[in-house]
């Protein structure tokens, strides 16, 4: 068991707000700073935080291009939350599937996800979809940005209660375009932060590392259109915090002013008290010695 609880207390009331009908959060990484954490509070909330009536039953169809069933299942079970019983839990390995590959077309991949969601309708009244990382099909696929956003609209018309979707957002994918890959990326990044209710995003210190601090989250409304129709929006309340991922799974939020690397912050009071002295305070006579 994790020495943290599950879900940090400063971010229980942001993942209630996250999860309104027909909302759409957005998760981004960078290569130094793994949003996988998040997913995994995701999943335990949706999983195992009640939610609206007794007789509700909440399923995840959680489809990742990034990692493998073990990963999930590793991670998971340090939270408490075992996924290889939770009949809840639809999993798709995109990669192992072939959802991923050259020669599979953005319509096959949608064909077969729409599948597990009606599937899935069979047996629950809410349904959480998870995307984690479909920015992969932009540079493995001859997928085009509309295609993959028209696909991702499609899926969430599908009686899906809330939508997760996470891609990186490292800065040499967003900020210099250049080459293909990179107009395509930046492109489809822009527009699903345009179209999210809340934007989850997770990147290294602007300082450097710190060893006990792993990064840092910011959470950020979507923007708000006329004729917007999710009022999830509202509820939530933009900030931005530290935050350290132990060994064991638990993540808690830092209860500090800096980077880790500010502890002589407490020792700036007594300091100015005494003038920034230097060295033998004035007027001491040292220590005494035995004549």
């Amino acid at each position: 068991m994790p020495s943290q609880p599950a879900i940090p207390p400063l971010l229980s009331s942001h993942l209630q707000s996250a999860s309104s009908k027909g909302s759409l959060c957005l998760v981004t990484s960078v290569l130094g700073a793994s949003a996988n954490w998040i997913i995994l509070r995701k999943l335990y909330a949706a999983l195992k935080l009640p939610f609206g009536q007794q007789d509700e039953v909440t399923a995840v169809v959680l489809v990742s291009w990034l990692h493998g069933l073990d990963l999930w299942k590793d991670e998971a079970k340090r939270l408490g939350l075992n996924l290889s019983r939770n009949r809840d839990l639809t999993f798709i390995d995109a990669l192992q599937s072939g959802l991923g590959l050259q020669d599979v077309a953005i319509g096959e991949v949608e064909s077969s996800l729409l599948k597990a969601i009606d599937k899935t309708k069979a047996t629950s009244t809410r349904i959480v979809l998870v995307l984690d990382g479909i920015d992969f099909l932009l540079a493995a696929t001859e997928a085009t940005v509309e295609d993959v956003l028209d696909s991702i609209s499609e899926l969430r018309e599908q009686h899906v209660h809330t939508t997760i979707v996470s891609a990186s957002a490292d800065y040499p994918l967003i900020q210099p375009q250049h080459s293909p890959l990179e107009l395509k990326h930046a492109a489809f990044v822009m527009r699903i932060a345009h179209e999210a209710s809340v934007i989850w995003g997770v990147r290294e210190l602007d300082t450097g590392s710190a060893r006990d601090v792993s990064g840092v989250l910011r959470i950020t409304r979507g923007p708000v259109t006329d004729g917007d129709e999710d009022a999830s929006r509202e509820d939530v309340e933009e900030r931005e915090l530290l935050y350290f991922v132990a060994g064991d799974g638990g993540a808690k939020r830092r209860k500090t002013t800096g980077t880790g690397r500010m502890r002589t912050m407490k020792e700036i009071p007594r300091k100015f008290k005494n003038g920034f002295q230097i060295g033998t305070p004035k007027g001491s006579k040292g220590p005494a010695t035995n004549a």
